[in-house]
């Protein structure tokens, strides 16, 4: 009975998950007899549907690494006629260990530390020993899951998601600089226009707290990839920021007398004042014609329908808030820091360079 019970169930999970994974089109829902398409929805909302599917790869690659060191430690648990919890912890109390001048380097090098600083030398000693042990025991468990990948002990077989790659089309009314926001902003270095090899689109708003935080990204990046990059600004002002749009109507009514980024740069430096007084203020400081700014700001029509155009473009590719990236059309939300921009542009510089070869 028991053999006839398991033979059920498998063949009930057969029967639910086979034909799914095998289907090309899977179906979604049908409206007025028209029937769509996973395939078709993913096109739609592919960032979405690409961040649930890379959830529940994530969940997968988590799973099938905790069944592998189970399975490890209790056949090493079996050998040593110990649990499985026991020889775990025997094993890392015999392999994690700490030397005494790892020990004391450690020591001298975050004496200064301000979660350590205060502390007695008995329990900065102890934190720091819980702190290398806990590395040394990280590493020898990712030791363990690289051999069984290697050995091919462990293999996940439920597909990576691919990473959804956007089009984006930079358009006359976009803000492009190739160095950092400065008066030289407008030009470039070695790249110009569709030459450079990254462009990065940049959904954001002026009473954004997290945007500001990025500029100091934002500037390491133009220095560090000098003459390599386009970056481009995109006005998307939140509802619930009642100045943000005002604020973006100043910017591109500076951009109109040639001094857009001198306008961005106080903006971004003075989120907390973005009155209508204050952006004539700004305009005075950086020397623009008054009369003619007033005019814009009191005029906007067609800077609004470009700040709706901006907006209606994020929407499209999934943008529901600010900061948002789109580096080659890679995205990327939030303020992230310098080091996954960089592993993003390295990603891309590389395969322009095997492209290159290939041609």
């Amino acid at each position: 009975h028991k053999i006839k019970l398991t033979y059920f169930l498998w063949s009930a999970l057969l029967c639910v998950f086979v034909p799914q994974s095998l289907s090309a089109k899977e179906k979604a829902f049908k409206v007025n007899g028209k029937i769509y398409t996973t395939d078709e929805l993913m096109k739609v909302e592919q960032d979405k549907f690409y961040q649930i599917e890379k959830e529940k790869y994530q969940l997968i690659d988590f799973l099938a690494k905790q069944e592998y060191l189970n399975s490890y430690f209790k056949k090493m648990a079996k050998n040593k006629k110990l649990s499985a919890e026991d020889a775990r912890a025997e094993y890392m109390k015999t392999q994690a260990k700490v030397s005494s001048k790892v020990l004391k380097e450690t020591l001298e090098k975050f004496k200064n530390h301000p979660k350590l600083k205060d502390l007695s030398e008995k329990d900065r000693k102890d934190q720091v020993e819980m702190f290398l042990k806990t590395q040394a025991e990280q590493e020898l468990i990712q030791n363990i899951l690289l051999e069984g990948e290697r050995s091919g002990k462990l293999v996940v077989i439920y597909e990576k998601p691919v990473e959804p790659i956007y089009n984006l089309k930079i358009t006359k009314n976009d803000e492009v600089r190739y160095r950092s926001e400065t008066k030289d902003a407008m030009k470039p270095i070695k790249c110009s226009g569709d030459s450079c090899p990254i462009t990065i689109v940049e959904y954001s708003e002026y009473q954004c707290p997290y945007c500001a935080r990025v500029l100091p990204t934002a500037r390491r990046v133009m220095e560090e990839f000098k003459g390599d990059i386009r970056w481009v600004v995109r006005d998307f002002p939140l509802d619930f920021h009642d100045r943000a749009k005002p604020a973006a109507i100043a910017a591109k009514c500076a951009g109109e007398q040639g001094k857009f980024w001198d306008m961005y740069v106080q903006l971004f430096n003075n989120q907390r004042n973005l009155s209508d007084n204050d952006f004539v203020k700004y305009a005075s400081q950086i020397k623009l014609n008054e009369g003619k700014f007033k005019k814009c700001v009191a005029n906007p029509g067609a800077i609004e329908d470009s700040i709706a155009q901006n907006i209606q473009s994020g929407a499209k590719l999934g943008v529901t808030g600010t900061p948002a990236f789109f580096i080659n059309g890679r995205r990327l939300s939030g303020a992230l820091p310098f080091e996954e921009f960089k592993r993003i542009i390295n990603e891309e510089m590389a395969k322009i360079k095997t492209s290159k070869k290939k041609a």
